[in-house]
């Protein structure tokens, strides 16, 4: 015969908890992959050599289009924009930082969640090529 209404209950408060674990112990691991002063205690010289090196690319990126634009080419877009040259290149450096770190946190968490939930990876690639094959018709 079927079960009692004590021990649907039952199953479905064990359900509850075991759900609940499941989201604590997702949680936990989110905030631990998005933590990055953690990572940076753990490890602080490749973080630092990261950033170096990022700083190196950025000043030669930098340094090369202020080269390679006529000197009026800059003036004329930053006092379009009512901004001296300097802060226009400021902030275009600033936008081009804060892209890729937004991208590197997308990456990362996608990663995160591939590793966690069942499915997703798959999932994913199924809307990206979706979105891929809307594109190019």
């Amino acid at each position: 015969m079927g079960k009692t209404t004590d021990e649907i209950e039952a199953d479905i408060d064990n359900t509850r908890q075991d759900l609940k674990s499941n989201l604590q112990e997702l949680e936990t691991r989110v905030k631990a992959a998005t933590d990055w002063r953690g990572y940076f205690r753990k490890h602080s010289g490749s973080m630092l050599a990261v950033a170096f090196g990022g700083g190196v690319l950025l000043s030669s990126m930098v340094g090369k289009r202020a080269r390679s634009e006529p000197m009026g080419a800059a003036a004329a877009t930053a006092a379009a924009t009512g901004l001296s040259p300097a802060k226009h290149e400021a902030l275009k450096g600033w936008d081009t930082i804060t892209s890729a770190l937004v991208g590197a946190a997308t990456t990362k968490f996608k990663g995160v969640l591939s590793d966690v939930v069942p499915g997703f990876a798959e999932h994913l690639e199924k809307v990206d090529d979706a979105r891929s094959d809307k594109s190019v018709h």
